[in-house]
């Protein structure tokens, strides 16, 4: 979902029987159809998450199978392309019929594009079902993600000589203190902190609007003007533990702390160099191309209260909507809701989703579980209540990296004060 690479379009056609439409009973048992004329309904996806590209055509391979009358063909972008493919194909005069979208997206650049999905029989399965500011549901939840610390466990237990339990790093001195004793065990830098725009704004950034139960009223406070970020506790929490993170003396890219780092810091986690960064399950991928897979989440502390809720959770949430589009035919809606069905009902659905793309499932039905270890610390903390709203969500991303984002690296690297950056943050909010 997040890493900036070169930019390119990785485009996957999964036809089955192309140019089969028509009437050609040869390839409709027993006559079936699912259409009203009895023609082959063909619909398009995109996929936004580049790194289950290979999965997603596998199942439409496997969707085709038990649903031979419906042809799918899915389009996946490039882990970081800026242009959703919805816009590319849509330009180039496709009409996508299924959309994966970021929630922001949905309820902003998307809004009129998805039809309602209230009344679909999956909304029983799941908590996450995404709805629109009027309470429609207007999204699938296909993805559950979180973030935080990510951490190397052998690495660590190593260092505190037995079972570790995340959540007992849950202040600011707690966690200073595993750094020291990282450093003490000849971790020369504990954290390797990459500081992309994405990683450091709308990731890192955003996580002080779970200061309140409902994030959305804390962006309402900040689009009124009323909440003043400088003498914000939850704020300056956030960026007290940003400048231990990434000083001199514990980060691997301290002394030159602007760069891309993304590569470099999965390798010196993974590798046990560095015990820490900063980012997401998605990042798993990376880690286990390099070594092991015994990784886990810190929250992120902001104070030395123990009992301070942000210090005991990490933010979870679903990350990825499917919609469904209202320009398609009845036809290609009726063959798209299908496929959502498939999703949540299907065996292989369930497969594809879980133990093939390794994602958390929104849907209590799935009896699957994630074996990414990081996927999995997730799944653990949701059911232990230890997780807070995914605050990505409450936010337009691509203004957070691409306006906000330059100005946190200005301050990570000392060339704006914090003043100031909470200057061009309520800035931003007045627009």
């Amino acid at each position: 979902m997040k890493k900036i690479f070169a930019l390119f379009l990785v485009l996957t056609f999964v036809l089955a029987a192309c140019g089969k439409s028509g009437t050609d009973s040869s390839s409709v048992p027993d006559g079936s159809s699912d259409s009203p004329s009895g023609d082959k309904v063909s619909i398009i996806i995109t996929n936004g998450k580049g790194e289950i590209a290979s999965q997603w055509e596998q199942a439409a391979k496997d969707f085709m199978v038990a649903n031979p009358n419906i042809n799918v063909e899915t389009y996946s972008i490039s882990v970081g392309d800026p242009i959703n493919i919805f816009d590319k194909l849509t330009k180039s005069g496709k009409t996508v019929t299924i959309a994966m979208f970021e929630p922001s997206a949905v309820l902003n650049k998307y809004k009129d594009v998805g039809i309602d999905l209230s009344n679909e029989k999956w909304n029983e399965e799941t908590d996450a079902a995404f709805k629109n500011e009027q309470g429609q549901v207007v999204g699938f939840p296909f993805a559950i993600e979180g973030l935080g610390l990510v951490y190397n466990n052998t690495v660590i237990e190593k260092v505190t000589g037995g079972t570790f339990d995340p959540f007992s790093i849950n202040t600011r001195d707690k966690l200073k203190e595993l750094l020291d004793k990282l450093q003490a065990s000849g971790i020369k830098y504990p954290v390797a902190f990459q500081t992309e725009n994405w990683s450091v704004s709308n990731h890192y950034s955003t996580q002080f609007l779970n200061q309140a139960d409902d994030p959305a009223s804390v962006v309402a406070q900040l689009k009124a003007g009323s909440l003043d970020l400088a003498s914000n506790e939850a704020w300056n929490g956030y960026y007290d533990t940003l400048d231990l993170l990434t000083s001199k003396q514990y980060n691997k890219f301290g002394e030159r702390p602007l760069g891309k780092y993304y590569d470099d810091a999965h390798v010196s986690v993974g590798k046990g160099d560095s015990a820490i960064l900063f980012n997401g399950n998605w990042a798993f991928d990376s880690l286990k191309a390099v070594a092991g897979d015994n990784f886990g989440f810190l929250s992120v502390p902001v104070d030395n209260n123990p009992d301070n809720p942000l210090n005991n959770k990490i933010s979870a949430g679903s990350t990825q909507i499917l919609t469904i589009n209202k320009q398609a035919t009845a036809a290609e809606q009726e063959a798209a809701k299908k496929f959502l069905d498939w999703l949540v009902y299907d065996e292989a659905g369930q497969d594809f989703v879980v133990n093939k793309s390794q994602i958390v499932s929104a849907f209590k039905n799935n009896p699957n579980k994630v074996t990414n270890p990081l996927g999995a610390a997730i799944s653990e903390a949701i059911a232990a209540g230890k997780t807070m709203p995914f605050s990505l969500n409450y936010t337009i991303s691509e203004d957070w990296m691409n306006v906000l984002g330059p100005e946190v690296q200005k301050y990570v690297d000392k060339k704006q004060s914090r003043e100031d950056l909470a200057k061009k943050i309520a800035a931003y909010f007045k627009k």
